[in-house]
């Protein structure tokens, strides 16, 4: 006679499979964007003759060497990934990193996570449907948006934020959040799939911002609203000082001005670009064209 143990033991897998199989309707190879199949622990593309694992219950998309990419904010990520500085960090990014970004850059109490979110939501607005969270992190708005009508699909480069963002999810029984490692620049969902889209805190460490907004733009549908959180070089926050710009840079990222942003978004085929400032945080929103043609963006290899 099987035991309560054994007869849960032998049902995880059946559920782990189950999970798989459900999750092919949404990921796609980030190689060749053809259609995934369920494989022994992971998903495997017969085009590329690729497979991709899943590690602890998230899909694992990336499969070079992070340490080795020309991009200095991956690298770091790539050394000190699952390591319990990393680890620790995504502990509290949320309620100690996030408060001290605001007010450091921002201004003090010129806004706040709360602020942010709401802002975030606002642009969302009620559609149902799947919404991607790109650099999600521990899924900081992604949980926030999610419910029974929207389903939430956050990719990192980060498996500790990664795994942090599945226990919130499961303590907090929040249901439709989703998450997977992946880089922008190769994002795994086929072509026009997503109602919306975020982006929240990372686009200043994207290589090439257009490139990177192309890419999200590809899994959109058209006119989906895109919402970006950001900093900007505007005269007022910690950025308005040259040193500070200067030291953005050697760590790797890059501050944009608000009419260069403008810029970078019509060039990746969105429109009804609509700033919104908090001292040097900058909240945006635009649209996916909807004369946009789907097609693959070019891919300039960033790894």
């Amino acid at each position: 006679m099987a035991t309560q143990s054994s007869v849960i033991e032998s049902t995880v897998p059946q559920a782990q499979d189950e999970w798989t199989r459900q999750s092919c309707g949404f990921y796609s190879c980030p190689k060749c964007k053809q259609d995934l199949e369920p494989a022994y622990d992971g998903f495997s593309c017969r085009v590329c003759a690729t497979t991709y694992p899943i590690l602890r219950g998230i899909p694992d998309f990336i499969l070079v060497n992070l340490e080795e990419s020309r991009n200095r904010s991956l690298r770091v990520v790539g050394k000190n990934d699952s390591r319990p500085p990393l680890d620790f960090m995504a502990s509290v990014y949320e309620t100690w990193i996030y408060p001290y970004v605001c007010n450091l850059y921002g201004g003090w109490h010129s806004t706040s996570l709360e602020r942010l979110a709401h802002d975030i939501a606002e642009i969302v607005g009620s559609r149902d449907g799947l919404i991607l969270d790109v650099a999600c992190g521990p899924g900081t708005y992604g949980r926030r948006i999610a419910s029974e009508s929207k389903t939430v699909l956050g990719i990192d480069i980060c498996m500790s934020m990664l795994r942090q963002g599945v226990q919130y999810v499961e303590k907090g029984h929040i249901p439709n959040v989703y998450f997977a490692r992946a880089t922008v620049e190769a994002l795994p969902f086929r072509d026009g799939l997503f109602d919306a889209a975020i982006c929240a805190g990372s686009l200043n460490h994207f290589s090439d911002t257009v490139l990177a907004l192309r890419e999200i733009g590809r899994t959109m549908k058209a006119g989906a609203p895109l919402a970006v959180m950001c900093f900007a070089r505007i005269n007022s926050g910690l950025m308005k000082y040259k040193w500070i710009l200067d030291g953005a840079e050697r760590g790797g990222g890059h501050i944009d001005t608000v009419a260069d942003l403008e810029r970078y978004v019509a060039k990746a085929d969105f429109e009804d670009f609509r700033p919104r400032v908090y001292g040097s945080v900058l909240v945006f929103s635009a649209r996916k064209s909807r004369q946009s043609i789907s097609v693959n963006a070019q891919r300039r290899p960033l790894l």
